[in-house]
């Protein structure tokens, strides 16, 4: 005979209802409960202080917060998270840099700042129109010194110089073709460019060349080759791609992959006049030769160091160190002077 078990509805009931608590238990007990505990275990796993960094595109607030304030010798692990679009991170004067950081993703770094000091950072990678202002700091503090004079720093090169990076500087010998430095480097007896050469312009030292009587067979397309090899030579290939890569992280947005002036930010585009709406020109356009060639590297230094007033060009003194920006510089002249 076969045993038939009947269960009654109100058993039935109750086991349907017994497991939708238990299910409710996991969803908004021990779920929120894993949760916190793992976020705990985050913060105090090997025993650094966690701070969470959130960046957003300028118009939606920019870095959050946009001023991290920690102390010398802590050891820090930076969380960092994107709430719209691709972001990078970098802080240049204490070597960390996060090249991607994805909308919704966390990308962690972490550090112990051994010198106090103020370190800004910056997004690297084109966000908005308004990725200039893509700006923060990490204030480091001793503790045994909370409050230390401000160091004194010596003035720019072009300020020492009394060079007035704001008035124009066009040349007078601008060349009826591009200098090609190969041919210059082939030439038969290469005229000596002095070590000062930062300090004068292409064009001055054209000048001073086609001056020369020993240097009368060569004509004034020679000389600008010549020129345009020394520029070149004294650089060196590994400065040129470094500043390659720093002008495409960097610069390109506004002055152009082939750096005419012509970039996504640049000043007939939506964002040009929320970037300086005293603005009276655009980016400059770095294949115009009857400019550049005028402009020695020391004034280009000076703008890249302030910024350009009337262009709405931030600064870059606090972000770059001095060789990175003789290597953008070095990287710039390629644009009139054909390092192929």
């Amino acid at each position: 005979m076969k045993r038939i078990l009947c269960f009654h509805p109100s058993f039935l009931i109750m086991k349907r209802e017994l497991f939708a608590l238990t299910v409710i238990i996991l969803i908004f007990v021990a779920f929120p409960a894993a949760l916190f505990a793992y976020q705990a275990w985050r913060t105090n796993a090997g025993d650094a202080r966690v701070i969470e960094l959130t960046a957003n595109a300028p118009n939606n607030g920019g870095w959050s917060p946009d001023t991290i304030r920690i102390n010398v010798g802590e050891r820090v692990r930076l969380r960092i998270s994107s709430s719209d679009v691709l972001h990078g991170f970098q802080v240049p004067a204490l070597g960390i840099a996060v090249d991607e950081i994805l909308p919704g993703h966390v990308e962690e770094i972490e550090f112990t700042a051994a010198r106090a000091g103020r370190f800004p950072f910056a997004c690297t990678r084109w966000c908005s129109v308004d990725h200039w202002r893509m700006r923060g700091a990490i204030e480091v503090i001793d503790p045994a010194n909370p409050n230390p004079p401000p160091q004194k720093s010596a003035p720019p090169l072009y300020q020492q110089l009394g060079i007035d990076i704001d008035a124009p500087h066009p040349t007078q010998n601008v060349p009826t073709q591009k200098p090609f430095a190969a041919r210059g480097a082939a030439l038969a007896a290469r005229p000596v460019i002095a070590d000062d050469w930062q300090t004068q312009s292409p064009s001055e030292v054209f000048a001073k060349l086609r001056a020369d009587a020993v240097l009368k067979p060569y004509d004034d397309s020679q000389l600008w080759d010549a020129i345009a090899f020394a520029w070149k030579r004294r650089a060196g290939d590994a400065a040129i791609s470094r500043g390659k890569q720093l002008y495409a992280r960097d610069c390109a947005a506004c002055h152009g992959e082939s750096g005419k002036g012509n970039g996504p930010a640049r000043r007939d585009l939506p964002g040009r006049a929320a970037m300086d709406a005293m603005a009276k020109r655009g980016p400059a356009d770095f294949t115009d030769a009857a400019q550049m060639l005028g402009a020695s590297d020391v004034l280009l230094q000076g703008k890249i160091l302030r910024g350009g007033m009337g262009t709405g060009m931030p600064e870059w003194r606090t972000l770059y160190t001095d060789q990175e920006m003789w290597d953008v510089i070095s990287f710039i002249r390629s644009f009139v002077f054909d390092y192929k």
